[in-house]
This record gives C-alpha cells, sequence and structure tokens, in this order.
C-alpha cells in the first residue's frame, strides 16, 4: 500500500521492529544482526577445537598467547599485526602426530585470517583416562 500522507509513513515507521534493517543493507561481522559469525578470534578458536586432535586452546605458561574481546579472554590465539605472524596454543590429545596436526592447523588459521605465516605451540599433551 502506497500513500503520500506523512503521518502515515510516520506511524508506519514506528510500527517497524526497531531492529529491522533495509533489504540488502550490509551486516558487519560480529554485530548482534549477524548471528554466529562473531569476531575472527572465536571463528578461528572454533575451527580449532573442531579438529580431533585438538584438546583445548592453551594461553601458554604464563597466559602470554591470549586475545581480549569485549568483558573476556580468548586464550591460545593471537592474531598478528602487519608482518607479524598469527600465534595459536593447543592442548593436543595423545597419538596426534605433533608435526602434521601443526601443519593442518596452519591451514586452519592462514585460510580465514589471510595471514601466510602461523606460528604453533603445542604446550601439553591430553592423555586418555
Amino acid at each position: 500500500m502506497s500513500t503520500s500522507d506523512p503521518a502515515a509513513a510516520a506511524s508506519a515507521a514506528a510500527a517497524a521492529p526497531a531492529d529491522a534493517r533495509p533489504a540488502g543493507a550490509a551486516v558487519s561481522p560480529g554485530s548482534p544482526e549477524a548471528p554466529g559469525l562473531g569476531p575472527l578470534p572465536e571463528r578461528i578458536a572454533e575451527a580449532l577445537l573442531a579438529h580431533p586432535a585438538v584438546a583445548a586452546l592453551s594461553g601458554g605458561p604464563f597466559g602470554t598467547l591470549a586475545t581480549y574481546l569485549p568483558g573476556r579472554r580468548l586464550p591460545g590465539i593471537v592474531l598478528g599485526d602487519a608482518g607479524e605472524p598469527d600465534r595459536i596454543g593447543v592442548v593436543l590429545r595423545f597419538g596426534a602426530p605433533v608435526g602434521a596436526t601443526a601443519a593442518e592447523l596452519r591451514r586452519i588459521v592462514a585460510a580465514a585470517s589471510g595471514n601466510r605465516r602461523v606460528d604453533v605451540t603445542v604446550t601439553d599433551l591430553e592423555f586418555p583416562e
């Protein structure tokens, strides 16, 4: 329904939900309008934790491998600035081949971040119970 009445247009705008956005408007990753995307470090963490050889992410012996997000700290991931490598710290499951697993994790992080250099630190092994 089309109308040229400004009062009708204003009342229609007021009736629309507050978070209604024009069709085709851009949504930035990590914004509330884009559920499930989240910040890049969180997406990388999810991808790393989905790998069958990774038991956990690790901040390292002194907790220095970490990304600070609003209201919390994400251990095990540091995305490098221009010219610096991305760094990750992981705990592997016992029996996982360290070299091959590190290479796979490098590919996962590089594909997500676009960085060619990724340093992987294996801080511990998780033994089966």
